[in-house]
């Protein structure tokens, strides 16, 4: 089907709809209005014959009643005496029949006897009927005058108006429907060529998204290999934290045990130093025990000078110098083998100090470069912690860059399938 002729139905619908719920509603409206006035009308009007039959006439005659209600048009009359039997009737062969008994209308007649005169709704042999009705007195008797309508004939001069109505409108919805196309044929040309432009624009878009989508399904790839490279650096880098931990544990205990070490060396010099001392006191007491040696030689030449002039135990005397001069000698010799051994152990303790002393000044070097070391250690500990910070940071920027590649890639994908039913509904709307 053609675009032109769809858009004239459309337009044709729309006018219809519309048109037929104005109608509709106006009819209703209309229909409604008409019965409350021509009933109203037809009440009054059988006030006036009530009042006139009753004031004008001492008996009513049949002949008077099909005089005054000859209108075969207008319904029907009819008369109900006090017990609802039909005295009067246009329809002469309805004369006689009871309205309770015979008609089974029990509701109207109920009605007439509570209202005495108005307006009343019913169904009667199987259609719908209307009855104004008024009550009169005649002869001292209750009567009941009735004008009595059908629903069609009520409505026959309307609903023909509605049947001349709805040809007129069949006929104007023709037209509509042909002034209709004629205008979608006249616009339908730019209307395809919007059409095309908007096909060629969404073919155009839609591969140039099928395109990034491709890219961005590579991209995709590329930041998943990418993640998981990080994944194994971030493995890499926590591991090797935890070695630099390790070694940095181990690092601080040897150099404490090195600065344990660096003490007792200075101890031990400590103790070189004091035995130099020691050994100053020692060559101190052997320059005594040499000093006593010559005293005591001294003591014994004295005494050979004396025992050559006393007249004494020269020779006891003599063993004992003699003894004395032995021991004299033992301790000189002693002391000076003693003398020479401290000189050489003062020599060599000389030595170990001087080098205790250099041992010392590179110890203490030493220890200022390990306690750069320990820094640097420190240092790297902490650049490889901010390292380990930084990795783990970077995984997880790395997963929220993948997650907004994923929802990138999605919506390409759901642009590219609105597009996609656009180009369809472009193809619809050219056929």
């Amino acid at each position: 089907m053609k675009i032109e002729l769809k858009y004239a139905i459309l337009i044709s619908v729309v006018f219809v709809t519309m048109v037929g719920i104005f109608f509709s509603i106006s009819y209703n409206i209309f229909s409604i209005n008409v019965k409350k006035t021509i009933l109203n009308e037809y009440k009054e009007t059988i006030d006036k014959i009530s009042f006139g039959l009753e004031k004008g006439f001492n008996e009513i005659l049949e002949s008077d009643f099909s005089n005054i209600f000859t209108d075969k048009n207008l319904g029907y009359y009819y008369v109900l005496d006090k017990n609802g039997n039909t005295i009067f009737h246009s329809d002469k062969t309805k004369i006689g029949v009871n309205i309770i008994k015979d008609a089974k209308l029990n509701d109207l007649w109920n009605y007439l006897n509570t209202n005495k005169k108005g307006i009343y709704e019913y169904i009667y042999e199987n259609e719908k009927r209307y009855a104004a009705f008024s009550s009169f007195k005649s002869n001292e008797k209750t009567f009941y005058l009735v004008h009595a309508i059908t629903d069609s004939e009520l409505f026959a001069t309307i609903k023909k108006a509605r049947n001349y109505s709805l040809i007129i409108l069949v006929v104007f919805i023709i037209t509509i429907f042909i002034i209709s196309y004629l205008i979608s044929k006249s616009i339908g040309k730019s209307f395809k060529k919007q059409i095309k432009t908007i096909e060629e624009f969404t073919t155009n878009v839609s591969s140039y998204i099928a395109e990034n989508s491709s890219a961005a399904s590579e991209i995709e790839s590329v930041a998943n290999n990418t993640q998981s490279n990080i994944e194994k650096l971030d493995e890499l880098i926590q591991n090797f934290s935890s070695s630099i931990e390790e070694g940095r544990s181990e690092l601080n205990a040897t150099l404490m045990n090195m600065k344990e070490f660096f003490t007792n060396i200075q101890t031990m010099n400590q103790m070189t130093l004091n035995i130099a001392e020691f050994i100053n006191n020692l060559s101190n007491l052997n320059d005594k025990i040499k000093d006593i040696s010559d005293t005591v030689s001294i003591l014994s030449i004295n005494s050979s000078i004396e025992t050559s002039k006393e007249n004494i135990d020269k020779e006891g005397i003599s063993k004992i110098a003699d003894l004395i001069n032995e021991l004299a000698t033992e301790a000189r010799n002693t002391s000076r083998n003693s003398e020479n051994v401290l000189k050489e152990i003062e020599n060599s303790i000389t030595s170990n100090v001087l080098l205790s002393e250099k041992i010392s000044k590179e110890l203490v070097n030493v220890e200022n470069s390990l306690d750069s070391i320990s820094q640097v250690v420190e240092s790297f500990a902490d650049s490889v912690d901010s390292l380990t910070g930084f990795s783990h940071t970077t995984r997880l920027s790395m997963n929220e860059v993948l997650e907004g590649i994923k929802q990138t890639s999605e919506a390409l994908l759901e642009i590219k399938s609105n597009l996609d039913k656009l180009l369809n509904l472009t193809k619809i709307a050219e056929d």
